[in-house]
């Protein structure tokens, strides 16, 4: 079987670089990454790709090659979050050719985006093997953080009927080795394939792991989104003071955030009239649900969400409201 290109370009082995850790990148230069981490991170990806460029620039006036791997990788990986997998492609060529496998930072931030690179070269069975060296040269270089990447990958893009054990798996791995950052994400993911099962259950508990870690690194619109789902789900299941009391969360982090949360609000909103009628409040139902069918309508929700719209004008007539 073929592999797919770009795979080969490293030609270092695990043996070469697992354990080599050099001193870390030069740290003028640092300032200017976390940067452009941030606005990557934030998925401000325009003001990312202009702050990368910048590293770039700086780090070939310095003649720092592990730095100018980080832009340039970085670089690719916004491309791909662009859809534009051709100017990733050149990026990681260029790479590729300044690689120095004692340097782990560059080299793991390279490996991660090269796994993202091979989804979008080959046939699913192509990309599993390959999301599995990836896994392999992260366990045996001591790369943690690559070692959840590639487990949550896995996870996405391998088979289906492994996706909870890829999911756990990852999970479990970054709670042993303090990977804290991909937890919010992982459990969200766990979450959302318990519940399809239907294990709400366990996927409420997995719900309010995510938000547990996203509180400490997820965005505030990450944190909104993680309450109003431990909400939604408790009031599903009729625990409605933990509804309440998330579903508050989600709606003071919906008004005073700085980025728009409006979708989120509305149906945040619209769960928390359910958690008032359960009360017997219906005054106040009426009046939630009144400001949600409005948020929602400018959000565009009965297109993009017609189920979910649906449901809003039924607890609307079951309220006598005509929204």
């Amino acid at each position: 079987m073929q592999r797919a290109p770009f795979l080969d370009m490293l030609g270092y082995s695990s043996a070469e670089i697992g354990g080599s850790l050099l001193p870390s990148l030069v740290t003028t230069l640092r300032s200017l990454l976390r940067q452009a981490d941030a606005h990557f991170e934030s998925d401000r990806l325009g003001r990312a790709r202009s702050a990368f460029e910048v590293l770039l620039e700086r780090s070939q006036e310095r003649s720092d090659r592990a730095m100018e791997v980080v832009a340039r990788t970085m670089l690719a990986h916004c491309h791909l979050r662009r859809h534009d997998p051709e100017a990733a492609r050149e990026e990681l060529q260029h790479a590729s050719q300044l690689m120095d496998p004692a340097h782990m930072e560059s080299h793991a931030r390279y490996r991660s985006v090269l796994a993202r690179m091979v989804l979008h070269e080959g046939p699913k069975e192509v990309i599993e093997r390959e999301l599995l060296e990836y896994l392999h040269w992260g366990e045996t270089s001591g790369a943690h953080p690559q070692v959840v990447d590639a487990c949550l990958l896995l996870a996405d893009h391998g088979d289906p009927q492994e996706r909870e054990l890829w999911l756990q798996r990852g999970i479990d791995h970054a709670l042993d080795h303090q990977v804290h950052e991909p937890l919010g994400d992982a459990y969200t993911a766990l979450a959302v394939l318990l519940d399809e099962q239907g294990q709400s259950e366990d996927g409420l508990e997995a719900y309010q792991q995510a938000l547990h870690w996203l509180r400490q690194s997820g965005t505030p619109r990450q944190v909104v989104a993680s309450a109003w789902a431990v909400g939604a789900v408790a009031c599903r299941l009729g625990d409605y003071p933990l509804a309440r009391s998330r579903l508050d969360e989600a709606v003071a982090g919906a008004e005073s955030a700085e980025e728009s949360c409006a979708d989120l609000l509305a149906l945040a909103l619209a769960d928390l009239a359910l958690v008032h009628e359960a009360a017997g409040d219906v005054v106040e139902a009426r009046r939630l649900l009144i400001r949600s069918s409005a948020l929602a309508r400018e959000q565009d929700l009965p297109r993009y969400w017609p189920e979910r719209w649906r449901t809003l004008l039924e607890h609307g007539k079951r309220l006598e409201l005509d929204l």
